[in-house]
C-alpha cells in the first residue's frame, strides 16, 4: 500500500511537472513570434542609439525616446527620476508579483573609430559597452509583455537608469526616489557578455572581484625607498594564481576561453588577488602608501589591512606607522541571490535551448556594475548575455575599441527575459 502511494504521487508529480513545462513552452513560443514581428524595429531602434550615443548625465535624447516608446505601449511612465532615468510600469489583468527589469543608457568617452557602418555621429563617444542593446532588448520586452497583459499577473518595471558607467545612476535614481514610485519583489538585469550570441550565463553570489585601494598612512621622516620596497613586499606577497606578467587586456582576454574562462569549472578566475600597482607618495608633511587591488574573497578583502598592520607592526617601520584604511572603491559586483539565481536558472532552462544557458564559474576581473545598488534593497539576478559572432569577426567584449554586437542577441534577450518576467510574474 505505501508502494503505490510512493508510486501515485510521482504520477502526479511528475503530471505537474509536465503541464508547467508545456504552459512555459507555450507561453515562449507566443512571445518568440511576438518577438520575431517587432525585431526589425528593435534593430532601428538600437542602430538609431548608436549613431546618437550620449555620456553619464547627458542622456536626453536617450530618455526622450523611451519614454515615448513606453508611452505608445500604454505604459504608466515616469521621467526625470535620478536625472534622466525612466521607469515604465505595466500593470497587468490580475494581482501577482512585482517585477522589475533594469537597463542603462549612458555610453562612454572614446577616440577609437567605430568599427560598424551605422557609426557614432557624437565625435569622441560610441556605445562600446553594449548599453545601446541593453536598452534595446528592455525596451523589446516592454513591447512584448504589453501585448501578454491579459495574461500577466502582478506589476512589470521597467528602469532605464543613467550614469551606470560612472558608477552613480543607480544610487541617483535611488536617492530620488525610486522605490517609492514601484516596489518590486524582485529584480533583474543584463549586460552584453564576450560569449557567442544569444548564449546567457550566470552564477549566484558576486559576479565580479571586488576593486579596492588601500591607503597606509606613516609619518614623515622615514627612509621612503626602503618603506617602498617593504611594503612592495607585502602586497606582492597576496598575488595569487593569475599570472601577472602580462597587461590587464592579456587576463581579460582569458574571460571566454574554453579551458581556463569563466565557463569552466576549472576556471583560473575561482579564487585570485591581482596587484595593480602599489606606491609611495607625499602630501604635506605626511607619507602614503597606496596600493590598488582585486580580491575574489570578500573576508580576504575584510581582513587584509589587519594582516598588513600585523606585518609592518612586526617590523622596523612600526614606530612610523600611522593607519591604514580602504581609500577607493572604485566599482562593485552584484551580489546574486542565490535561491532566485536558482529558480530564475530553472525557469530559464525549462523553455531555452539547455547549451544556451551556461553557469559560470569565477568572478570577472576588471569589471563592475551598479545593480548591486539595486539588489541592496530587492532580492535580484544579473545576467550576463553573449552577442558576439566569431565566423563574423564579432567579438562583444565590453569597453574594447573592436567591440561589436551580434545584433541577433536583441532577439534572444528579448524572448527568453520576456518569458522569465512572464513566469515569475505569474509565480505564486
Amino acid at each position: 500500500m505505501k508502494l503505490k502511494s510512493i508510486l501515485l504521487l510521482l504520477l502526479l508529480t511528475t503530471g505537474i511537472l509536465c503541464t508547467q513545462c508545456d504552459k512555459n513552452t507555450s507561453n515562449f513560443q507566443q512571445i518568440e513570434k511576438q518577438t520575431d514581428a517587432i525585431y526589425s524595429s528593435l534593430v532601428k531602434i538600437r542602430r538609431d542609439l548608436h549613431v546618437n550615443p550620449e555620456l553619464s548625465k547627458q542622456e536626453k535624447r536617450t530618455s526622450q525616446i523611451v519614454a515615448d516608446y513606453l508611452r505608445n505601449l500604454g505604459l504608466e511612465v515616469k521621467t526625470n527620476i535620478g536625472g534622466n532615468g525612466v521607469v515604465g510600469i505595466l500593470k497587468g489583468g490580475k494581482k501577482g508579483r512585482n517585477i522589475a527589469w533594469r537597463a542603462d543608457m549612458d555610453a562612454i568617452k572614446t577616440d577609437d573609430p567605430d568599427v560598424v557602418d551605422f557609426k557614432s555621429q557624437n565625435k569622441g563617444i560610441r556605445h562600446i559597452c553594449g548599453h545601446d542593446v541593453h536598452t534595446t532588448i528592455a525596451l523589446g520586452i516592454a513591447n512584448v509583455l504589453s501585448q501578454q497583459k491579459e495574461n500577466l499577473e502582478g506589476t512589470v518595471y521597467f528602469i532605464f537608469q543613467p550614469a551606470e558607467e560612472t558608477f552613480t545612476g543607480a544610487k541617483d535614481m535611488i536617492a530620488d526616489g525610486l522605490f517609492d514610485i514601484i516596489q518590486p519583489d524582485e529584480i533583474y538585469g543584463l549586460h552584453i557578455g564576450p560569449e557567442a550570441s544569444g548564449v546567457i550565463n550566470v552564477k549566484a553570489n558576486e559576479l565580479f572581484a571586488y576593486q579596492k585601494t588601500l591607503q597606509v598612512k606613516f609619518k614623515p621622516n622615514t627612509n621612503k625607498k626602503e618603506l617602498e620596497s617593504f611594503m612592495n613586499a607585502i602586497v606582492k606577497g597576496l598575488v595569487r594564481t593569475i599570472e601577472q606578467n602580462g597587461s590587464p587586456w592579456d587576463i581579460i582576454n582569458k574571460i571566454s576561453d574554453s579551458k581556463v574562462g569563466l565557463t569552466n569549472k576549472e576556471t583560473i578566475f575561482k579564487d585570485y588577488f591581482i596587484l595593480q600597482g602599489g606606491r609611495l607618495t607625499t602630501e604635506k608633511e605626511d607619507t602614503f602608501y597606496n596600493a590598488s587591488f582585486l580580491e575574489t574573497d570578500i573576508k580576504r578583502v575584510n581582513s587584509l589591512p589587519f594582516e598588513i598592520k600585523k606585518q609592518i607592526l612586526d617590523s622596523k617601520f612600526k614606530d612610523s606607522f600611522i593607519s591604514i584604511e580602504y581609500a577607493k572603491d572604485y566599482s562593485g559586483t552584484p551580489l546574486n541571490d542565490p535561491e532566485l539565481t536558482k529558480i530564475a536558472s530553472q525557469t530559464i532552462a525549462s523553455f531555452y535551448t539547455k547549451k544556451m544557458l551556461a553557469p559560470l564559474y569565477g568572478q570577472a576581473p576588471y569589471f563592475g556594475e551598479d545593480f548591486l545598488y539595486y539588489q541592496q534593497k530587492v532580492p535580484g539576478v544579473f545576467f550576463f548575455l553573449g552577442g558576439s559572432n566569431v565566423e563574423k569577426g564579432i567579438v562583444s567584449m565590453p569597453h574594447t575599441p573592436n567591440f561589436a554586437v551580434d545584433e541577433t542577441t536583441i532577439k534572444y534577450g528579448v524572448q527568453s527575459f520576456a518569458a522569465l518576467i512572464l513566469e515569475r510574474a505569474n509565480s505564486k
